[in-house]
């Protein structure tokens, strides 16, 4: 009687390939994977951005003086945005004809206001009861330049700078004079003209421009950085 045929690969040696090739897929997954979460990675676990830190022009201190107390003005800022092609070091390995021949800028809108006084400001700006109307300081009337540091400073208190970008999912807030509100049209948030959270889906107030100053001649300037601190646990800006 013959004998049966020997199964050439054990039990044992299944296993041993179905984890090896297990493994394998996981290496080959990893980096692609890796590069789609970067940016995710890169901006809410590490707070990173590809946008330039360096001081962006937002208005002069005509415009200042032209912001009505109880009303907001919107700002168009552009900032400057490192890409891929646009890095120094990449483009030297390509020929001339290779090289981006564009400057990158992100545009965003920036509501600039003056501060109405409040009697607890609430979490990153989600709350706060307003006491009164928003009041600008007088010395703006007075002068056109040659602010000294303490007038820089106080003019700088008063003011309130906020992203255009809803809390919730990031859609172009509106302000509506007969509510006094900040409205968004996409999914109801309401604000406050400080950008306090008042109803609506958003988790938190509007988002605030932390790094702000305001120059000798009395011009106003910001960088890219919002009143939030990196982690998952941390509502982040949907949008710049």
């Amino acid at each position: 009687m013959a004998e049966l045929q020997k199964d050439p690969i054990t039990r044992g040696d299944f296993l041993g390939f179905g984890i090896l090739g297990a493994i394998s897929g996981a290496i080959l997954t990893i980096p692609p994977v890796a590069f789609v979460l970067s940016p995710v990675i890169k901006t809410n676990v590490l707070g990173q951005t590809d946008i330039d830190q360096g001081w962006q022009r937002v208005a002069t201190i005509k415009d200042l003086k032209e912001l009505k107390p109880g009303t907001p003005d919107v700002f168009e800022v552009e900032f400057p945005i490192e890409q891929v092609y646009s890095d120094k070091e990449i483009q030297e390995k390509f020929p001339d004809s290779q090289k981006s021949q564009s400057d990158f800028t992100v545009r965003h809108a920036v509501w600039i206001s003056w501060k109405a006084p409040v009697k607890q400001q609430g979490t990153q700006g989600s709350g706060g009861d307003i006491l009164g109307e928003p009041e600008k300081p007088a010395i703006v009337d007075q002068k056109s330049s040659g602010f000294t540091q303490s007038e820089r400073d106080e003019i700088r208190g008063q003011l309130n700078i906020l992203s255009n970008s809803c809390a919730h999912l990031g859609c172009p807030v509106r302000w509506f004079p007969d509510k006094h509100e900040f409205l968004c049209p996409c999914h109801g948030g309401l604000y406050d003209i400080n950008g306090g959270y008042v109803g609506g889906p958003p988790p938190r107030g509007m988002y605030n421009y932390t790094q702000a100053e305001v120059r000798e001649d009395g011009t106003l300037y910001i960088k890219h950085g919002y009143d939030i601190e990196p982690g998952l646990n941390k509502q982040q800006p949907y949008v710049v």
